[in-house]
């Protein structure tokens, strides 16, 4: 090996292609910039005095377009701030619909898997375990503000100081709450067969083609079932039972009364409004319609996506605030409050008499109603959507008194947004408009939920959209602060103008001569810059082709593994993925060829297998008697037949190895014990070679987790060859020694040793030293190439010395042709966690 590196820095060129690229380059370079930097000294006399007068000019000039430019740059800034800040909140507004869509869809696929496996309460039960999600648990309210570190995490690097902005995650306290609040299965006539209700199989099954057995008595879902096919769905309404709340005039503005239902900061302690969105499908079985699977989500997921939505530099809270204005709401299919900062607007229903709770109406509206002969329901179910929406137009004063104001768009008709929200998502689309509310311009967004499955795949409308509210004065902030700092900018400007025109002039007449040494100066930095050009751009063509001619000389020392890093288009990229297909290729060669060492050595085996056993059946007589001469052949065939065996293991364990497929059975075990079945392995090669073995083993030597097979076998093989290449009536020397977390084991012997120009190579596969020596004393050249294996499978390492140093191992005599050879290998005591369960792949 070190011959072969000797002669490739032999062979390389002593003026190689950078020296000659950069005197190329410089030569290019040099002449025009030397040219140029005696032009610019003879003008200079002559710029000198033309730049006084034009100074003058210049400065007057430039303070007059300051002041220009600022008054339109604090349009254009706060034009451009508001955009991005309306662009951030429909940003927002867009995701979060997108997210509560992917939700739904979610919901689609968990009762379509739940309906392909048979009916069974078990199996139902798991389900519902298995299916829950954290929510939001909100905190005592009011609150004192937090004490402590306001600033927050701070730089540690000071280039990293400018505009460093870190937020915190927040600590707000979760609970994990099932989806569904309701999973059964249901007859073909309406008869709940199964049902899960509140995390327990429930016993109270009912008929649910009565809609009085439904939840809140306000589902009519059974209908809906008899024309479902295999896979279809259906995906009903938010059902759930109306709450009342009540809100009054302040000097503060308009607050919510205690016994309210929940409203955030408002009134943290509401009763909260429950409810459930139910999915159902068919339940085949066998081929045949067995009955219909129904999910009750729980409602209180889906306003968990805008309870905690803050459209302010807050962004997140864990309790809402409808009296700010800056909040998220939720509005179905058909316009009507699914999820609010206050409960008490969310649509719901009387559950007592299944009936839907009408929404607010303007006085004007309600005034109408009570002339018109009918109830409530009646009137609000026939009033025209969106009609004649105005701010002008009051809130009915008897239903605030009943506390029964929820939100329905259509017929909200004190609310004009309500009409530009469902316009705006008609097409399935998003947007932003400003709109003056109880006396402030506020900022509100829509965003279209894109979930279309079942009855919500009729419109571009989906399962309806998502709509935030922001006070414009809260997102001007930035605006206005900008606006602040221009107009100060321009004053210093201003004066800093003035101050630098005089400046100019004086310097100007003074520094002519000064500017003509700078010329210099700058000539010299160019030349610098050209000449650091020129190396850089040498270097960029060069290294990689340095890296090409690395990795070619790497696979001519047979690791064939290289890959070589492109980063650029052109030739020498090119070049170097060609080279990459080329070493992919060779490095395929190599394992073919380790395949089908593999394969011939697993052909080999079984019939070399039954030569040994018939040849040594006939050796002990099964056969009849046989005579001397006979069995002499019949010995000499047995022990050849013996070697192949161990070749054709050697080959299987190497290909093993290589293919990262060798497989360890670990177990804890002692190394001594180890040491001595070695030894009793080569017993018999010792006696014949007339060795002395030296065992120095301390008594405490703690246990290894290893292959005691494997192990042994390194252990025998690194014995073998010193056995092997020790001339008769030598010494080998066993020592075990304990190093840290480590078993190191040295093996050493006073034998020929190993020839230095030859260290290089002494784990290559199939290499022998001396292969005179290796003809006398027998082996494969694959003994050191499969230990070295085994100890790196093992997480540990193998390397040798020789000679061995004088005065190392005293009890083995070197001298003359004993020139000794010591192999030693380090182990870990004990194995990674993952691999103790006693296989290691």
């Amino acid at each position: 090996m070190s011959n072969m590196i000797e002669k490739e820095k032999a062979e390389r060129p002593l003026f190689g292609i950078f020296p000659k690229l950069l005197l190329s380059f410089l030569t290019i370079s040099m002449i025009p910039l030397i040219l140029l930097g005696y032009l610019a000294q003879r003008n200079l006399a002559v710029t000198g005095s033309e730049s006084i007068a034009i100074a003058r000019g210049t400065g007057e000039g430039s303070l007059r377009s300051a002041i220009e430019i600022g008054e339109v740059a604090i349009k254009d800034s706060v034009r451009a701030l508001d955009e991005k800040s309306t662009e951030a909140i429909e940003l927002r507004t867009m995701e979060l619909a997108r997210r509560i869509a992917d939700f739904l869809y979610e919901r689609d696929k968990d009762i379509l898997l739940l309906a392909s496996i048979e009916p069974d309460p078990q199996k139902y039960l798991a389900a519902c375990l298995s299916c829950n999600r954290d929510v939001i648990e909100p905190g005592p309210w009011p609150r004192q503000a937090d004490i402590g570190d306001t600033v927050g995490l701070l730089w540690s690097n000071p280039e990293n100081r400018v505009s460093w902005r870190h937020r915190p995650p927040d600590n707000y306290e979760r609970q994990s709450r099932p989806l569904y609040r309701e999973i059964t299965f249901i007859d073909l006539r309406g008869h709940e067969k199964i049902k899960i209700r509140d995390g327990k199989i429930s016993d109270d099954l009912k008929d649910v083609s009565k809609k009085e057995n439904t939840f809140c008595k306000a589902e009519d879902y059974f209908s809906h079932f008899h024309s479902l096919k295999q896979g279809e769905l259906y995906v009903s309404r938010m059902i759930g039972e109306h709450k009342r709340g009540w809100l009054y005039k302040t000097d503060k503005g308009i607050k919510v009364k205690p016994e309210s239902a929940y409203a955030g900061k408002e009134n943290p302690h509401g009763e909260k409004f429950e409810g459930i969105i139910r999915w159902a499908t068919p339940v085949y079985v066998a081929g045949e319609k067995a009955g219909y699977l129904t999910l009750a989500l729980d409602h209180t997921h889906i306003m968990e996506f805008t309870d905690h939505v803050v459209p302010t530099e807050e962004r997140f809270s864990d309790l809402s605030d409808g009296g700010s204005g800056n909040y998220a709401f939720l509005w179905d299919d058909q316009d009507r409050c699914m999820s609010h900062a206050r409960d008490f607007f969310i649509c719901g229903y009387d559950s007592r008499t299944g009936k839907e709770v009408p929404g607010w109406v303007s006085q004007v509206t309600y005034d109408e109603y009570k002339n018109s002969g009918l109830t409530l329901e009646e009137f609000a179910a026939a009033l025209p959507s969106f009609r004649d929406h105005t701010q002008k137009k009051t809130g009915s004063r008897e239903q605030s008194a009943s506390g029964c104001i929820s939100l329905d768009c259509r017929i909200l008709d004190t609310a004009p947004q309500c009409e530009g929200w469902h316009r705006g998502t008609g097409d399935g689309g998003s947007g932003s408009f400003l709109i003056s509310w109880s006396g402030l311009w506020k900022l509100t967004t829509y965003a279209t939920v894109p979930y279309y499955t079942g009855r919500y795949g009729s419109s571009k409308r989906g399962f309806g959209y998502v709509t935030i509210g922001a006070n414009v004065d809260d997102f001007h902030e930035a605006a206005n602060i900008t606006r602040e700092n221009i107009e100060k900018s321009i004053v210093t400007q201003g004066n800093d103008i003035q101050i630098a025109t005089d400046k100019a002039r004086h310097l100007i007449e003074q520094s002519t001569g000064a500017n003509r040494r700078l010329i210099v100066i700058i000539t010299i930095i160019a030349a610098l810059a050209v000449i650091t050009a020129s190396i850089v751009l040498g270097l960029t063509i060069t290294r990689p082709l340095k890296r090409l001619s690395e990795g070619a000389r790497a696979i001519t020392r047979g690791d064939l593994h290289q890959h070589i890093m492109v980063k650029s288009g052109d030739e020498l990229g090119e070049l170097a993925r060609s080279f990459n297909k080329m070493a992919s290729a060779v490095a395929e060669v190599d394992r073919m060829k380790s395949e089908f060492v593999t394969v011939a050595s697993h052909e080999l085996r079984t019939p070399i297998h039954g030569m040994l056993l018939a040849v040594s059946g006939i050796l002990e007589g099964y056969a009849g008697e046989v005579s001397d001469e006979i069995r002499e052949d019949l010995q000499i065939a047995n022990e050849g037949i013996t070697r192949l065996m161990h070749l054709v293991e050697n080959l299987l364990d190497l290909s093993r190895i290589e293919a990262r497929k060798f497989e360890l059975n670990i177990i804890t075990l002692s190394i001594d014990h180890i040491v001595g079945r070695a030894i009793r392995e080569v017993s018999k090669l010792i006696e014949a070679r007339h060795h002395v073995i030296i065992k120095n083993m301390p008594p405490d030597l703690p246990d290894i987790d290893a292959d005691k097979d494997r192990i042994a076998q390194v252990v025998i093989n690194l014995l073998s060859n010193a056995i092997k290449y020790t001339p008769e009536g030598g010494r080998i020397h066993i020592g075990v020694e304990k190093e840290g977390e480590e078993i190191v084991l040295a093996i050493a012997d006073n034998g020929y040793g190993i020839p230095s120009e030859v260290h290089e190579r002494v784990f290559e596969k199939f290499f022998q030293a001396d292969s005179i020596m290796s003809q006398r004393v027998g082996g494969s050249g694959l003994g050191l190439t499969i230990a070295k294996g085994i100890v790196e499978e093992h997480g540990g390492s193998i390397h040798f010395e020789s000679p061995i140093p004088e005065g190392r191992f005293s009890d083995l005599p070197l001298g003359g042709k004993r020139r000794g050879t010591v192999f030693v290998v380090r182990l870990p005591i004990k194995k990674t966690p993952d691999n103790k369960s006693g296989l290691f792949l």
